[in-house]
């Protein structure tokens, strides 16, 4: 197999995993509000983070790059694709005329790229 087809299928691994992980958020937000109706949109989301954070990094461990990687170096890339997806969408909604639909596509589409080269070369990559 080519070193771009192997690149390839991890790359899509990496977004079968996202999309579970992204369920996973959405659900537990949403049982949240559900539950809690006065409870803050930025506690459930933080909640909801925290267990999808669970979700991908087994996902990411046992499927996208089949290795223990760094559970602390990948619990920071997420932190940072979360702060840099909300810091994206916020100045996108400050500075820009867009609609809040394409400005949460922008950030949404911009940071898995990122998050993914952090994971696959520095929280996965091969130990030193």
């Amino acid at each position: 197999m080519s070193r771009l087809a192997g690149e390839a299928g991890t790359a899509a691994r990496f977004g079968l995993v996202g999309v579970i992980a992204t369920g996973s958020h959405l659900l537990v937000a949403g049982v949240l509000l559900g539950l809690w109706p006065g409870m803050s949109e930025f506690v459930a989301n933080l909640v909801a983070f925290l267990a999808a954070f669970q979700v991908s990094l087994i996902g990411h461990r046992r499927v996208t790059f089949r290795r223990r990687g760094r559970a602390t170096r990948f619990f920071l890339v997420a932190a940072l694709g979360f702060a840099l997806n909300n810091g994206v969408l916020a100045a996108l909604l400050a500075v820009t005329p867009l609609s809040g639909f394409i400005a949460v596509a922008i950030a949404t589409l911009m940071v898995p790229v990122l998050t993914y080269l952090a994971s696959r070369f520095w929280a996965f990559g091969e130990p030193p």
